[in-house]
C-alpha cells in the first residue's frame, strides 16, 4: 500500500512539473519582457516596468533593452526598494533608461537614471543612482548608491553611499552604513557598527569620532 501511495505521489509530481514547464514560452533571438513566463535567448525588449508577481517569471539569456520615457521620475523612490517578488532574471547585460522592478541580474546592468532592483550580481552602473536590495560585485553611481545588503565595492557621487549591511569598500563624498566590515573612504564617514578603517575629513563610529582616520576591530 505504501509503495502504491509513493508511486502515485511521484506521478503527480512529474505531471505537475511537466504541466508547469509546458506553460513557459521559448523565444529565440528576440522577445519582450511583457509576455508572461517566457525565456528569451537573445534580445529582450521592455517598454515600461512590470509588477512583481510570483506566478510570472521571465528570463533573459543575452541582452535586455528597456526604454521607458518616465524613468527620470525614479528619483522619487526610497533609498532601498521595497520589492516583494522577482519576476525577471537576466543572465547577461541589462541596458535601460531606468530599471524599477523585481529583477535579478547576473552580469552587467547599466542605466541612464536609476537601477532600482532586487538583486545584482556583477557590475551595476547608474547615471543617477543604484538602489539595490542585495548587491554583490561593483556598484558605481554618478549620483549615489543605496544598498540594503552587499559585498564588494561601492563608488558613489555627491548623493553619497548608504548601506545597511556591507562587506568591502565604500567610497563617496559621504558614507553612511549601519554595519560595515571593511573600509570607508570619503569626506564624511559614519557607521554604527564598524570592523575596519574609516579615512576622511570626519569619521564617526560607535567607539569614537576622529578627523582623517578612524578604526575599530
Amino acid at each position: 500500500m505504501k509503495v502504491i501511495f509513493t508511486i502515485s505521489l511521484i506521478i503527480l509530481f512529474l505531471v505537475g512539473n511537466n504541466t508547469y514547464a509546458q506553460k513557459r514560452k521559448f523565444r529565440p533571438l528576440i522577445g519582450t519582457q511583457h509576455e508572461k513566463n517566457s525565456d528569451v535567448y537573445g534580445l529582450s525588449l521592455g517598454f515600461y516596468p512590470t509588477q512583481s508577481n510570483y506566478k510570472n517569471l521571465n528570463r533573459t539569456y543575452g541582452v535586455r533593452l528597456e526604454i521607458f520615457p518616465l524613468s527620470f521620475l525614479y528619483f522619487l523612490a526610497s533609498k532601498v526598494p521595497e520589492i516583494q517578488e522577482v519576476n525577471h532574471k537576466i543572465y547577461g547585460i541589462n541596458l535601460s533608461t531606468g530599471t524599477f522592478q523585481g529583477i535579478d541580474i547576473y552580469g552587467i546592468s547599466t542605466t541612464l537614471f536609476m537601477n532600482n532592483i532586487k538583486h545584482s550580481n556583477g557590475i551595476s552602473l547608474a547615471g543617477l543612482t543604484n538602489s539595490i536590495e542585495k548587491g554583490n560585485g561593483i556598484m558605481i553611481a554618478f549620483g549615489g548608491n543605496g544598498i540594503k545588503k552587499g559585498n564588494g565595492i561601492m563608488i558613489s557621487g555627491p548623493y553619497g553611499g548608504y548601506s545597511e549591511n556591507f562587506n568591502g569598500i565604500q567610497i563617496s563624498f559621504e558614507n553612511y552604513s549601519t554595519k560595515i566590515n571593511g573600509i570607508q573612504i570619503g569626506l564624511f564617514n559614519k557607521t554604527k557598527n564598524l570592523k575596519g578603517i574609516q579615512i576622511g575629513l570626519w569619521n564617526k563610529n560607535k567607539k569614537r569620532t576622529l578627523p582623517f582616520i578612524n578604526w575599530n576591530f
